[in-house]
């Protein structure tokens, strides 16, 4: 009897520590998953916020190009329309000169005139009554080109200002419609980061929900594993109970059976093991029973679901014990060799 209580305790010792040993290696494993899954998501959100600042340096590097480039645009323009005026107005100061030196030829002509043909002098105030008219009409005819001049190039210049009024506009309005789009794009992005992080936000609180809680998992499924090693007490309520070791440790050296029977005033369920032995032979049982109000060991059909041996099975046989000595109280009845000798 101590042998089968030393077996059957090595048994569940045995299949205790299997669960115990798996308990652990499930709370490792998880403890990994969710560290590795952190620092694949911290990698990533690194990544994500690298490429947005680098996505804006280079938003910001083709505003400022685009800004240099008009800014430059607009100096060249300024610098031709400068150059223009300046040479147009040398243009200007050259044909005024040809103009004061032609009348003062004019006049240098017209006092040499009257000093020469003195003795002419009605021809001479009639040629220079002539000459008079002349100058007046080339002065005049100058003057006009000088005028038709100057109208031509303020037309020019006012023509080239509006080019460059209208490429400003057309510079500010490009500008602001990068601007729109960059802001745009800036927008789409932030979007899609929080898009993204929103998503991941979700992602770990449902990791977080379906997660065991390593302080204190409950288990609504099957659950298993390798090894289970607990350093707490475990309680398992259910209808059945398999532990399929090879060996089984208990090192309770008392263990209560029919626990809960104690619930009532007059236990109605036999107490004790049942031993299955094969397909071909019965069960034996070694229990107390109830009804006979004593321990018993049978040869039976029926099974570890069996609560009253003599009632499940009407054909339930006794079965022989064979000891050496046998004793009654503290009375030794004797042993095999003093029984051989009595009956001898």
């Amino acid at each position: 009897m101590s042998n089968i209580l030393q077996q059957i305790g090595a048994a569940v010792k045995g299949k205790v520590d299997g669960v115990q040993a798996n308990v652990a290696a499930e709370e490792t494993a998880r403890i990994a998953a969710i560290s590795a899954e952190a620092t694949s998501r911290g990698s990533a959100d690194t990544t994500l916020q690298s490429n947005i600042d680098s996505e804006a340096t280079t938003a910001r590097a083709a505003e400022l190009v685009l800004t240099t480039a008009v800014s430059d645009e607009e100096t060249a323009r300024i610098a031709a329309v400068t150059a223009e005026a300046s040479s147009r107005a040398s243009a200007d100061n050259t044909l005024q000169g040809n103009i004061d030196s032609e009348a003062t030829t004019a006049r240098a002509a017209e006092g040499v005139l009257t000093t020469a043909v003195s003795d002419e002098e009605t021809r001479a105030i009639a040629a220079e009554g002539v000459l008079t008219t002349a100058v007046s009409a080339e002065e005049t005819a100058r003057i006009a080109a000088v005028s038709g001049e100057a109208s031509s190039r303020a037309s020019a210049d006012t023509a080239l200002q509006n080019e460059i009024d209208a490429e400003e506009v057309r510079a500010a309005a490009a500008e602001g419609v990068l601007t729109t789009n960059l802001a745009t794009e800036v927008t789409d992005r932030q979007t899609a980061v929080s898009a993204e992080a929103s998503t991941r936000a979700a992602a770990v609180t449902n990791l977080d929900t379906v997660k065991a809680n390593l302080s204190g998992a409950a288990f609504t499924g099957a659950v298993s594993g390798t090894d289970l090693t607990l350093s707490g007490n475990l309680t398992v309520t259910g209808t059945t109970t398999s532990i399929e070791t090879v060996n089984s440790q208990v090192k309770d050296s008392i263990m209560l059976l029919n626990d809960g029977a104690a619930g009532s005033s007059n236990n109605a369920n036999d107490v004790g093991l049942i031993m299955e032995r094969g397909s071909s032979e019965d069960n034996v049982a070694l229990v107390f029973d109830e009804g006979e109000d004593k321990f018993v060991c049978y040869k039976t059909t029926a099974a570890a679901s069996s609560s009253d041996i003599s009632s499940d099975d009407a054909n339930a046989e006794l079965m022989d014990i064979k000891v050496s000595d046998l004793y009654v109280g503290s009375d030794n009845l004797g042993s095999y060799s003093d029984f051989s000798v009595a009956l001898g």
